[in-house]
């Protein structure tokens, strides 16, 4: 996989706000790494945009049914001779926990945080550009100025919210991603289209290009055919194109 690069493209609603969260929690894992003050405002930016995504009232009984569904999908593995019995039991029983969490718990997910005035005023002014300043909110202007030991152990106790979240996330991620039939496509003048079977009960698509191929996809996917279509690299330009054939790999996750 490191050869390649990697471009995932979700098929349902739960993927592609995992995927996000993912990202999200990927860039607060490297921001925590500079707790300067830009650093940390940096931090705070990235808690409210998880807010953000967890704000839907719904969210968490389709994160609850997708973890159901990957877990009675797993259970028909469970005869395999070749599989780790203990990896098994942890993983099956991680998913019936983290379901049963989500849906036997109260509120929105992170919903604690909701109540903390100075995230909820600065969720609001962190949507201007340049939002923020010391003008605007001296409060947090004055919470900034405060030892690194004090901002951090804020910002943890904060995060440790969305720890239920998190597992659940890479955990979804890591079945779909790691359940895949993988097959070597070959793309005619840049474009390559073939139909999909609407009972496979596909959640993700993957494609992967070797990091030497000047080019990359743009994927469209409906209920009954996938679609590539390559594109040259351009910065300052539209992109065009790609007019040779080019060699990529397909993932298709359906766990």
């Amino acid at each position: 996989m490191k050869d390649k690069i990697i471009y995932d493209q979700p098929l349902n609603e739960v993927i592609r706000v995992c995927l996000r969260l993912e990202q999200l929690f990927q860039q607060i894992d490297h921001q925590l790494n500079d707790m300067s003050l830009l650093g940390t405002r940096n931090v705070i930016s990235l808690i409210i945009d998880v807010l953000q995504i967890l704000d839907r009232p719904d969210l968490k009984a389709k994160l609850a049914k997708e973890l159901s569904v990957l877990h009675t999908n797993l259970l028909r593995y469970g005869n395999s001779p070749e599989l780790d019995a203990e990896k098994f039991s942890c993983v099956t029983r991680q998913l019936e926990d983290l379901s049963r969490a989500l849906i036997d718990s109260s509120g929105k997910i992170g919903y604690r945080l909701r109540d903390f005035e100075l995230l909820n005023t600065l969720r609001l002014h962190f949507a201007s550009p340049g939002g923020g300043c010391s003008f605007d909110l001296p409060l947090f202007h004055y919470w900034l100025q405060q030892p690194l030991e004090v901002r951090k152990g804020i910002i943890t106790t904060w995060l440790a919210d969305f720890a239920q979240i998190r597992t659940a996330t890479a955990l979804v991620l890591d079945l779909v991603r790691n359940n895949a039939r993988i097959e070597e496509k070959t793309a005619v003048h840049g474009f390559h289209q073939e139909l999909l079977d609407p009972q496979s009960n596909l959640r993700m698509i993957r494609i992967g290009l070797t990091h030497d191929m000047p080019t990359y996809p743009e994927i469209s996917i409906g209920r009954h055919f996938f679609s590539a279509r390559f594109f040259i690299f351009e910065i300052e330009k539209r992109p065009t194109q790609y007019t040779k054939n080019l060699s990529f790999w397909v993932a298709y996750c359906n766990l």
